[in-house]
């Protein structure tokens, strides 16, 4: 059986559902969708409840996560970014922050942390956490 190439720069539809025909450019769809997201539980990173070109997850400690691509990206400047949480790590403390650090095309790092009542940052794994990725593949 051979492969073969369908080519295209539109794609369309006969608008069936709402009864407007509909158009998408599909430079929109490559270069508009993540190219890598996932969902993982932050007090237990061996679970990766849900994800999309995500090779593996490894904990580096308490708040700090290493996401490694299964298909690597073109540069490192791409844009990744995350969220999740529960709320509050603890009673009067401001709610939980994660961010993306350490880019590289093959990985990325997410840290989760509070600001305590003091003002420091402390880092904490917490049930929820997200993070998606937008840039352009290798």
């Amino acid at each position: 059986m051979a492969n073969g190439t369908i080519a295209f720069d539109t794609l369309s539809t006969s608008g069936q559902i709402t009864g407007t025909a509909k158009s998408l450019d599909t430079d929109y769809v490559v270069n508009g969708s993540a190219k890598a997201w996932n969902r993982f539980d932050g007090s237990a990173i061996t679970t990766v409840a849900d994800s999309f070109n995500n090779g593996s997850a490894t904990d580096n400690g308490t708040g700090d996560y290493t996401f490694t691509f299964t298909n690597n990206m073109s540069n490192n400047n791409y844009a990744p970014d995350a969220g999740g949480g529960r709320g509050t790590a603890a009673a009067g403390v401001g709610a939980r922050v994660q961010s993306p650090d350490q880019i590289t095309t093959s990985n990325y790092v997410v840290n989760m942390f509070y600001v305590d009542s003091s003002g420091n940052c402390q880092y904490v794994d917490d049930g929820i956490g997200l993070s998606i990725v937008h840039g352009d593949l290798a």
